[in-house]
């Protein structure tokens, strides 16, 4: 299963991969419950990315999101047969994914006692620890936004379609009447400035 993610993983990297509308998530999610791997691939290259934004949005930390992200497919590989797809996308079934195992590595991280904290001597203070970070990652990603809408509007346009849409960069360039090489580029400066402003706190 580690080979397969770091394969699709490098498939998207290498554009391989096509990205496909929204309704090829039935025939991927089937053709992939079938072992099909690359029609895996093609989901993991479809969905890794909002993935990857809700994990960092509920853990704030950019290691933890990516072993979050991982395991949301890897338990995505192992339940293909079960996965509920809403309007043909098998993301929000994914994303609620995400969230349980982003819950479950919270709770598991707090159970770890440190000798002399505070927590010992308070017990709800994890509770209240817990709620802090999720209020301080949702505040983060606010940020995030209004940073955002700080740029170029079709920079702004770009990391909307590509980020928020789920579009391809092929589709992105045709909507934006751009080409897929100023969709990349484009996309890169957003993320550059976001990671330039904010690579402390992501």
């Amino acid at each position: 299963m580690r080979r397969l993610l770091l394969d699709a993983g490098h498939r998207s990297r290498c554009g391989t991969v096509p990205v496909m509308n929204r309704a090829a998530d039935v025939r991927l999610v089937a053709d992939a419950a079938r072992g099909d791997e690359r029609a895996f691939a093609a989901l993991y290259d479809r969905h890794v990315e909002p993935i990857y934004l809700q994990a960092l949005s509920e853990l704030g930390n950019e290691d933890d999101a990516q072993e979050v992200t991982q395991e949301v497919f890897a338990i995505t590989w192992r339940k293909l047969s079960s996965v509920r797809l809403v309007d043909g996308s098998a993301l929000p079934w994914m994303l609620v994914t995400c969230t349980n195992v982003t819950a479950n590595r919270l709770r598991s991280q707090h159970r770890r006692p440190v000798a002399g904290s505070v927590s010992e001597e308070h017990p709800m203070a994890n509770d209240t620890d817990r709620v802090d970070e999720r209020f301080d990652s949702h505040r983060l990603m606010g940020r995030l936004e209004d940073e955002v809408m700080g740029m170029a509007e079709l920079d702004q346009a770009v990391y909307r379609a590509v980020i928020h849409e789920e579009r391809s960069y092929e589709a992105t360039a045709v909507q934006l009447g751009i080409s897929v090489a100023s969709v990349r580029k484009r996309l890169n400066r957003v993320r550059t400035r976001l990671r330039h402003k904010f690579g402390g706190e992501l």
